[in-house]
């Protein structure tokens, strides 16, 4: 912690500038809040990703696995949270009436998502039986995904084995959460999204207009007991995080900040630190899952040992 001299003394020490993932700001708001509880002359603030600002950010969060080509030059990273992801559907569609009831395997997540649902390129039996189901009813599901590059279907895409481009369906510009209401408004739409959007978080049950397609872990086509875990945002942290759900997309949120020290990046420390130890207290609250405790030490000693370093700098 500062000494109450340097602590008196952080106003001059830098502001912090935070910009990447917005869906996380909800969390970040909160991270914020609490920080200057205990350092309320520092400035922290968010500087909305795409802004004429943004560039100007010594705090960049971003939602998934990072490419070297990605980490700003002197630049190090830390995660600092986790999160997960779920296919939605609006409940009025003929998909909804199907598989709300016995649930979607892997595969034809994979099939809806990644390629035409029209032929699913195989001659399996259940592509014979999908090919006569959409006969039948004539309402092909419509896919509803990012249009910009972003974290969460990068993610989404990644966990099944593709890219974000490979995502078939209806781009949306803007954010994850505008993704729902163009659900909402389809009564063949189907979409993926983190659970802070699909949950209310204050009654803790899936909002309204918005129905979460049951994952069948073992692909036996019907619902069993240990797969009906999406009534209750809190009972779903619990269950992704006791580690029985891999079949559930999880991915890491992570920040870069500045190795080189200088004075101006003492409150960037702090916050940080703030991060990895106050602030991982809100992560259910926001939807967010907590760490391993194992990875959350190793985090915690990573960001201790780029301090260090930037220290004797």
């Amino acid at each position: 912690m500062l000494s109450a001299h340097s602590h008196a003394q952080t106003s001059a020490n830098g502001k912090v500038l935070i910009t990447g993932s917005r869906f996380t700001y909800p969390l970040v708001e909160q991270w914020i809040t609490g920080f200057k509880k205990t350092y309320p002359e520092v400035e922290v603030r968010i500087l909305p990703r795409g802004g004429a600002s943004a560039d100007s950010g010594n705090l960049i969060i971003n939602a998934h696995k990072l490419l070297p080509t990605e980490i700003k030059p002197n630049y190090s990273v830390v995660n600092i949270g986790k999160y997960a992801i779920l296919p939605i559907v609006n409940p009025n569609s003929a998909f909804a009436k199907e598989h709300l009831a016995r649930g979607i395997r892997e595969k034809e997540i994979k099939q809806y998502f990644f390629q035409e649902y029209d032929g699913f390129h195989d001659d399996s039996r259940e592509a014979k039986e999908a090919k006569k189901r959409k006969a039948k009813t004539n309402h092909e599901p419509v896919i509803y995904t990012r249009e910009q590059r972003a974290c969460v279907p990068q993610a989404f895409s990644n966990f099944y084995g593709h890219n974000q481009e490979n995502i078939r369906g209806k781009g949306i510009t803007g954010e994850d959460k505008h993704m729902i209401p163009a659900l909402k408004k389809d009564t063949n739409g189907l979409s993926y999204n983190v659970l802070n959007w699909i949950y209310d978080l204050n009654t803790r049950k899936v909002i309204e207009g918005v129905a979460v397609v049951p994952l069948d872990f073992n692909d036996n086509s019907k619902l069993d007991e240990n797969e009906i875990i999406y009534g209750n945002l809190d009972e779903l942290i619990s269950k992704i995080e006791s580690g029985k759900t891999p079949e559930i997309p999880v991915e890491y949120v992570n920040i870069q900040y500045p190795s080189q020290f200088s004075d101006n990046t003492e409150n960037l420390k702090q916050f940080v630190q703030y991060i990895l130890n106050e602030g991982q207290k809100l992560n259910h609250q926001f939807g967010f899952l907590d760490f391993e405790p194992e990875n959350l030490a190793k985090q915690k000693e990573l960001a201790e040992a780029s301090f260090q370093t930037r220290s004797k700098n």
